[in-house]
């Protein structure tokens, strides 16, 4: 059985090995994970196998006495054979942004990629104070179907009425 995790709380030292420590307890295999920290709290997302002596109500009773040790929030949901069996798009570029920051930056450019029926497999975004006021930085995976010098030439426009640097890299070899 499948569940997917996600679980958030305030940033410490020790929540992944925590979160992990209840898994194995129930003899829980985390196959897929994305944890991030952000502004002070840490999130994650996990896919975790049960093995066959493990129950959905045990996983749920190892993820109450987390909460409770921990002050984590959790929230869990079995997945469809159909969820479990779907084969994940691989990025094979990389979109990056960068410039002043100000609303609709991820607007635009996720409307240009949608246009082009470009899925987005991953967006990192971060907003940091500089000098010359604060300075917006997004990267987003993508699958281009190896046609980034057209997701360039589409995202042109973006990038000058944003006044930001729109790049397409391509990806020539999958690193997580």
């Amino acid at each position: 059985m499948h569940i997917l995790l996600s679980i958030s709380g305030h940033e410490r030292v020790g929540i992944v090995r925590d979160v992990a420590e209840s898994l194995l307890n129930i003899h829980a295999n985390i196959e897929d994970s994305s944890m991030t920290a952000l502004r002070g709290r840490f999130t994650m997302m996990l896919i975790v196998n049960l093995d066959a002596n493990s129950s959905f109500g045990e996983l749920k009773a190892s993820l109450a006495e987390l909460e409770q040790r921990t002050g984590l929030t959790v929230q869990s949901q079995q997945l469809s054979e159909d969820e479990v069996s779907h084969v994940p798009l691989e990025p094979d570029c990389v979109v990056t942004v960068s410039g002043a920051d100000k609303p609709g930056i991820v607007h635009a450019v996720s409307d240009v990629l949608a246009g082009l029926n470009v899925p987005i497999i991953d967006v990192s975004t971060q907003s940091r104070e500089s000098e010359q006021g604060d300075m917006y930085m997004m990267a987003l995976e993508a699958v281009s179907g190896k046609n980034t010098d057209a997701m360039q030439h589409a995202l042109r426009d973006a990038s000058k009425k944003l006044g930001v640097d729109i790049q397409v890299h391509a990806l020539e070899t999958a690193i997580l």
